[in-house]
C-alpha cells in the first residue's frame, strides 16, 4: 500500500511546486481575482492530496514499528484513495485556468475542464469497474 503513495508523492510533490511557482510569475496577475482564488483552492487540493499520501508512512513509523497490520492497510487504503479525487479537482481546476489564459474563452475552458475530468475519472476509476477491461488487465493466473 505504501509503494502505491511513493508512486504518487513525487507527481503531487512536482505539481504543488509548480502551483506554486505560477503564484510568482507575471501571468498570475492577469487573472482576475475569482481564478486567482479558484487557483489558491487548486493548490489547496493539490497540498490536501500530498497529506493524505504521506499519512500512512507517517502512522506507519510511529504506531506500527514496521509491522502491516491489517487496520494500518485498510487505514492507508481508504487515505491513498481519499487522496486521488483531491488531486484530480486540483488538477482540472488549474487545467481550466490555462486553458482559460490561451483561448481567452470561459466556455471552451470549461469544456476542457470537464473532459480532462471525465477523463482521469474514468482511467483512476472507471476502468477497474468495467468487468471485462478488468479481467482482461488482470495477470493470469
Amino acid at each position: 500500500m505504501i509503494e502505491e503513495a511513493r508512486m504518487l508523492i513525487p507527481g503531487v510533490t512536482a505539481f504543488l511546486g509548480f502551483q506554486t511557482i505560477a503564484v510568482f510569475n507575471q501571468g498570475f496577475l492577469r487573472l482576475a481575482h475569482n481564478e486567482q482564488v479558484a487557483h489558491l483552492v487548486a493548490m489547496f487540493l493539490t497540498l490536501a492530496s500530498l497529506v493524505l499520501l504521506l499519512t500512512p508512512a507517517a502512522y506507519h513509523r510511529q504506531m506500527e514499528s514496521g509491522w502491516a497490520s491489517e487496520g494500518f492497510v485498510t487505514l492507508s487504503s481508504r487515505l491513498i484513495t481519499a487522496a486521488t479525487p483531491a488531486f484530480a479537482l486540483g488538477i482540472t481546476i488549474d487545467f481550466y485556468l490555462l486553458v482559460r489564459m490561451v483561448t481567452e474563452n470561459p466556455y471552451v475552458a470549461a469544456a476542457v475542464a470537464l473532459i480532462t475530468l471525465a477523463m482521469t475519472a474514468f482511467l483512476w476509476y472507471g476502468i477497474a469497474r468495467i468487468k471485462p477491461l478488468a479481467k482482461l488487465l488482470r495477470r493470469p493466473g
